[in-house]
């Protein structure tokens, strides 16, 4: 299996584990983490993809530690960027609306979803190149966050 695909499925998975403690610590209900996985579907083979093209670009040749710290790094900006989009649209809607704290929901989602791309990328890429000699435990992991997903769609 290919280390570049085992790296983005091995993010996936992590960044859902990380939704899935911050689902208990804040006390999000059961269909945040469905909610989450779709994200997570849509954001990695997109962005994370690239954050990987290029954190593989400009950590050609540090070790693993300090090619994960630099992913994860990459993650935490593109995610908080992400995250910020996100949420600056929710928080102008909510503002039309008369309620306020928009900017409070746009710093605390760029926080979340910051940190949950920078264990995503970090472990996506500490963890690539063992995930790709595993295949059958790759293929597992991509499949339980995509029937996440799917539980959020149908469920």
């Amino acid at each position: 299996m290919p280390v570049f695909l085992a790296g983005l499925v091995v993010a996936a998975a992590a960044m859902l584990g990380v939704q899935v403690l911050y689902m208990v610590v804040s006390g999000a209900p059961p269909a945040w983490l469905a909610f989450a996985a779709l994200l997570v579907l849509v954001s990695v083979p997109t962005a994370g993809a690239a954050v990987a093209w290029l954190g593989t670009r400009v950590t050609r040749d540090a070790s693993d530690r300090r090619a994960a710290l630099v992913f994860a790094g990459l993650g935490l900006v593109a995610g908080a960027l992400w995250g910020s989009l996100l949420a600056g649209g929710l928080a102008r809607q909510l503002a039309d609306a008369g309620a306020s704290g928009g900017g409070a929901l746009v710093a605390g989602a760029a926080a979340v979803v910051g940190v949950t791309a920078a264990v995503g990328a970090g472990l996506g890429r500490l963890a690539a190149r063992e995930a790709s000699d595993r295949p059958l435990l790759v293929v597992v992991l991509g499949v339980a966050v995509v029937l996440v997903a799917l539980l959020g769609l149908v469920g």
